[in-house]
């Protein structure tokens, strides 16, 4: 396994900046509308939540090193990085690790909008390389969706139920996070993960805020049901019946409702 530090002054027309990574690698996106994709994953490192759920807990926090699949993720990681890591390094391993499979990038987490400046820049390199860029988030972070948005061609954002997370939710935040979506040139889909005790009021709350921006606006959101995938302190999955409840209950005010689990964890891939 390479150990390759992290470069500090690398000459370029745009300024550069640094991030904290968990990981590099290439699979298959495995949620939502963009499913059996192949796509370069840049996970980024740290979050403000703490879900009850989270099946990456490894990038709740700050880590000190970054590891890098410069293609598949099997095995051991080509390489390793010390973050903060720089926007040129970024590229150079997407690029190798994209190469003659993809042109999609994911920006996950952790929360990546925690390091919004950091991929505005990225996101605006890559795409002057061709590539196209999904941004997975919470969902409820507008100010720093808006330094990202110009640079991203889709966006997977969560409408965090308090019942599911075991966290607040920030209703207004997540209403303008939203409304700037259906108000941008990208496509975008909402996504709650259902676990066995949602609250079916916080859904439909849910439901209506998606509706009444569908009312403003001729381009729906999908909202995309994903079955919890145990993990952390959620032991149990939720039934195929009470899944198939809440979509009948969205279907009423929603033209685009699915039920996608998260198929990249019953392929056994990261």
């Amino acid at each position: 396994m390479e150990r390759e530090a992290s470069a500090r002054t690398i000459p370029s027309a745009r300024t550069v900046t640094e991030g904290n990574l968990s990981e590099l690698y290439l699979s298959l996106q495995g949620e939502g509308l963009w499913v059996g994709i192949p796509m370069v994953f840049v996970r980024t490192t740290g979050c403000h939540r703490r879900c009850k759920y989270c099946d990456t807990e490894y990038a709740l926090t700050a880590e000190p090193v970054a590891r890098i699949w410069l293609g598949w993720r099997t095995g051991e990681p080509a390489l390793l990085a010390d973050n903060p890591v720089s926007l040129f390094q970024v590229v150079t391993w997407v690029q190798r690790a994209a190469k003659g499979v993809t042109d999609w990038v994911t920006f996950t987490g952790g929360e990546p909008l925690l390091q919004a400046d950091f991929l505005a820049n990225l996101g605006a390199t890559l795409k002057e390389f061709g590539f196209r860029i999904l941004l997975e988030t919470e969902g409820g972070l507008p100010d720093r969706l808006e330094k990202v948005l110009p640079f991203l061609d889709a966006v997977a954002a969560d409408i965090k139920l308090p019942s599911t997370t075991g966290e607040p939710l920030d209703w207004a935040g997540a209403e303008k996070f939203f409304r700037l979506l259906v108000q941008a040139p990208v496509t975008a889909c909402a996504k709650v993960v259902v676990t066995p005790d949602i609250d079916e009021n916080e859904f439909l709350y849910a439901v209506q805020l998606l509706s009444h921006l569908h009312a403003d606006s001729p381009k729906p959101i999908p909202l995309i049901l994903q079955p919890v995938t145990p993990a952390r302190f959620v032991s149990k999955a939720p039934s195929f019946s009470l899944l198939a409840h809440l979509a009948s209950l969205a279907q009423h005010d929603l033209p685009d409702v699915r039920i996608v689990p998260q198929v990249h964890k019953l392929m056994n891939l990261p």
